[in-house]
């Protein structure tokens, strides 16, 4: 089965209940797992050995909670990527035999991280697959899969949930400003969820205001993002170029139709900000960060990785200017 939809959208967490059921030795009400068993304690323990949880090593794959979640000890790891030999050790799991009788899950997430190697290696298990064998694959970025191994799973596709619904959920756990999170995270409440307990929001709009500033000094707005990246733990360049791309693409959705995404709440700077701009200019700057984006995690000099972000927002705002 392959679990596909938005990071934040609870995928993740999901999975880990089917496999709970899956492994489950005494089921209650149907299907669900009774929580009490041999089976369930090994598995809430990281130590079932019918279970396992491949990763790429902890901190490196992007993602969002979901994906991210600290690994039991039956995880398989790896350096950024899922490896070959990962898949390969899976190979004795699936046709040795089960330790108890019953069935065997492997949890790969986030399955579009596996590097080509390691996906083809998994296509030859998917082949012919033992009975009993259940293999559970998360992503939220499914175009990246091989078409062989998407044409050999069930695709599951996880929607955002409805946003009344979601902002519900999110007052239900505590979460201040629920509204507010729940848009910037793209109608994903465990991703707000996050946001709200990592305190990122403040961080966040710390990002906008210099966006929303009537500056025309790169070199200024760069000085002020240096300044919160690095005294924020859980805001660095890359939340900074995410936040970058939403203001643009809000800037841009107010310029052509009217409408925001994400910035409901900074409405009145965005059309101000929008009438000035010309079409051309933000669609051109967008397409600037998506280049941008691509090398964020290791840019050779973060002072003026910054001022040039900042100078191509800047231009994009100049009246007249493409």
């Amino acid at each position: 089965m392959l679990f596909a939809g938005p990071a934040g959208v609870g995928k993740f967490a999901f999975a880990q209940a089917l496999a709970a059921s899956l492994l489950c030795e005494k089921k209650v009400d149907g299907n669900r797992p009774c929580g009490q068993c041999s089976s369930c304690t090994w598995l809430a323990s990281g130590n079932h050995p019918d279970f396992r949880l491949i990763q790429p090593e902890e901190g490196e794959a992007p993602g969002s909670s979901e994906e991210d979640t600290p690994q039991p000890a039956t995880a398989t790891r790896g350096q950024g990527t899922i490896r070959v030999d990962q898949i390969r050790a899976l190979e004795d799991f699936v046709f040795v035999g089960s330790h108890r009788h019953g069935s065997r899950v492997a949890l790969v997430a986030p399955a579009d991280m596996m590097n080509p190697a390691a996906a083809n290696a998994l296509l030859k298990i998917l082949e012919e697959p033992p009975a009993g064998v259940y293999f559970i694959l998360i992503t939220s970025h499914w175009r990246r899969l091989l078409p062989t191994v998407l044409s050999r799973c069930r695709s599951i596709v996880f929607p955002r949930p409805d946003a009344l619904l979601g902002e519900r959920w999110l007052l239900g756990q505590g979460v201040k400003s629920a509204g507010e999170l729940l848009r910037l995270a793209g109608g994903a409440p465990l991703l707000a969820a996050e946001w709200a307990e990592q305190g990122r929001l403040e961080s966040y709009r710390k990002a906008i205001e210099v966006l929303a500033e009537k500056s025309a000094d790169p070199v200024a707005m760069a000085l002020k993002w240096t300044a919160l990246v690095k005294g924020e733990h859980a805001f660095g360049l890359t939340q900074l170029v995410e936040a970058v791309q939403k203001w643009v693409f809000d800037l841009t959705m107010v310029k052509l139709s009217g409408h925001c995404r994400y910035h409901e709440t900074w409405r009145d700077k965005l059309e101000g900000l929008a009438a000035k701009a010309s079409n051309a200019g933000l669609l051109s700057c967008y397409n600037d960060l998506l280049r941008i984006r691509s090398v964020v995690r290791h840019p050779l000099n973060t002072q003026l990785f910054l001022e040039d972000m900042a100078a191509r927002y800047l231009r994009a705002l100049s009246t007249g200017r493409s």
